[in-house]
């Protein structure tokens, strides 16, 4: 899931700079880790939330038709990424662990890029449908892995999604 809101300002009929609050989540699964002894091990993640700003540039296409523009954009940003903790059981061995930190906080670096199409709806309104990628860094390491051999697990942490974005947008002038 993702939602934003955000503001441009043009510069030109055809380009314009914005900015843009993103708030993404994602439901986190029970995962079969592996054994405990003769026991399967799961964990239960808590969810992947971020909070973002992100800041770019649009250019739109010089089209005759006035049905409809099409527009480019590419963004760069910051975004918080919470906590992520997770709880271990092994349901045959009647043991559950505590709820641990598993990912720590972090500001992770941001930058997309899509490709998309206004509808005029009304004089000053339009209906946005959008395409593109969005990549989120890293998670950052944990401290009570140091030493345990999974101090490399946040390495590959990072997130990349094809975000299909329905929107409406209002102008002011």
């Amino acid at each position: 899931m993702d939602f934003r809101f955000g503001g441009a300002y043009r510069l030109s009929e055809f380009s314009e700079v914005r900015g843009m609050f993103i708030w993404q989540s994602a439901d986190a699964k029970l995962v079969r880790l592996g054994d405990l002894g003769p026991s399967s091990l799961y964990g239960q993640y808590s969810d992947y939330k971020t909070f973002g700003l992100d800041v770019g540039f649009r250019r739109y296409v010089q089209l005759t038709s006035q049905k409809f523009r099409v527009y480019g954009e590419a963004t760069i940003g910051i975004a918080s990424v919470d906590r992520i903790n997770v709880l271990f059981a092994a349901p045959q061995s009647n043991a559950i662990f505590n709820n641990t930190d598993f990912y720590d906080g972090t500001a992770a670096f941001t930058w997309s890029f899509g490709g998309g199409i206004l509808f005029p709806i009304a004089s000053q309104v339009d209906v946005n449908a959008q395409l593109g990628l969005r990549h989120v860094g890293g998670l950052s390491e944990v401290d009570q892995f140091v030493g345990t051999g999974l101090s490399t697990i946040t390495d590959d942490s990072a997130r990349l999604t094809f975000p299909i974005i329905i929107g409406i947008r209002y102008r002011f002038k």
